[in-house]
Formats: structure tokens, C-alpha cells, sequence
């Protein structure tokens, strides 16, 4: 395993040294549910340049149904599509309408510390500040903070100390964990939240350190 494999690690990637997990084999997708699904691809083509791959309108399918725990009627279910990618991201959306039974709104105002599911989605960007002013300028978007000071900051250096690998053979080593220290210290992000509730992280910073 390279050094920057074991970072990789670190982060929370997935070396391909590593044994494969016994039945997950990586991310699918990313569900959205959307109040109209022609918006939401325009918005998120805007945002992301996410690119429509596959639609299904008006779908209706009883296993689907069931699947998704409607056991009742599931021939009553009836739900548009939309799966998008994001270029070069590794990413998609599955952008999901539902006619029926219609969706309710219940969208949160949530602070970045509360514990309500999935937090964010975080995104490995480049020329940061030139995509903080795009996201900034797309109605409907909010940054986390609606101050005329927030930006994308840097994380404050960090000592060896403050970190632990969980590979002893890594803990043990000084330059390895020198150089953890040294990338953490260049990663820059800023958070923002959608029209659909989901929040999302750009994060510069740290390509060079896995999946």
C-alpha cells in the first residue's frame, strides 16, 4: 500500500489493497426527493452540471412500490425519475417526483450540528473561490452562513497529536503522520444548502489522499 493510499485511508478511503467488504461493493446513487422534476434537473444542471442519463415519467411498477415499503396497493404508486451524473465526479442523482401519493414538504432548517440522517455530501473541488461565487449566485441556494464574511476557510494546522490511524504500523510512523498534518492543513471548504434540503460540501484540499 502506497503512502498516499494509507491517507486515503485515513480519510475514509478504500485502498484496493484492502479485502472487499462481503456484499457492498460501492455507492449507487444519491436520492432527492423533488417537488418537480423538470426544475430540479434544470437546477442541479445549473448547480453541478449534472447531466440527465436515464429518466422514468410516470412510472408505476409494484415491486418498485414494494421495495420502497408501499405493501398497500403498490399498483397506486406512481412516481417520476430522473437519474443525473456530475462530470467527473463519480456521482449520481436520482431525482425522485412522487404523484402518488403526493409528497409532503417537510423540509428542514437544520444547524450543521444537528442529528438528523445523512449531513451532507461533500465534493472535491478545485479553484474554490471561483466556485464559492457560482454556488453563491444561484437563486434558490443557501450558504450555511449568510454573513458577508463567510468564505471558504483553511483548517488551521493540525499537530500529530491530534490525529490517531487505527493501522498501528501507520501510528507508529512520524513521517506518515507529518504528512497527514501537512495535507489537513491545505484543505479549504464552505458549506451550502440546496432548495431541496440536502446539504452539500465543496472541499479543496486533499485530492491527492484516495477516494
Amino acid at each position: 500500500m502506497t503512502m498516499l493510499q494509507r491517507i486515503g485511508a485515513f480519510f475514509g478511503g478504500s485502498p484496493a489493497s484492502l479485502p472487499g467488504h462481503r456484499f457492498i461493493r460501492g455507492v449507487s446513487h444519491v436520492n432527492i426527493g423533488v417537488p418537480d422534476l423538470g426544475e430540479a434537473i434544470a437546477f442541479y444542471g445549473k448547480l453541478l452540471d449534472a447531466r440527465p442519463i436515464r429518466s422514468f415519467p410516470r412510472f408505476r411498477n409494484a415491486g418498485f412500490a414494494r421495495s420502497a415499503g408501499f405493501l398497500e396497493r403498490p399498483e397506486d404508486i406512481e412516481v417520476s425519475i430522473a437519474f443525473l451524473e456530475i462530470p467527473g465526479a463519480g456521482l449520481t442523482l436520482e431525482l425522485m417526483q412522487y404523484h402518488s401519493p403526493a409528497a409532503e414538504d417537510r423540509i428542514a432548517r437544520l444547524g450543521v450540528n444537528d442529528i438528523a440522517g445523512v449531513r451532507h455530501i461533500a465534493l472535491k473541488v478545485v479553484a474554490i473561490d471561483e466556485a464559492f461565487s457560482h454556488v453563491a449566485a444561484i437563486p434558490g441556494v443557501r450558504l450555511i452562513n449568510p454573513s458577508a464574511e463567510y468564505r471558504p476557510f483553511r483548517i488551521d494546522g493540525i499537530a500529530a497529536s491530534e490525529f490517531q490511524f487505527h493501522d498501528p504500523l501507520l501510528e507508529a510512523d512520524a513521517g506518515e503522520k507529518a504528512k497527514v498534518a501537512e495535507i489537513v492543513g491545505r484543505i479549504r471548504y464552505f458549506y451550502f444548502v440546496d432548495p431541496y434540503g440536502v446539504q452539500w460540501e465543496f472541499e479543496q484540499g486533499h485530492d491527492d489522499m484516495g477516494h
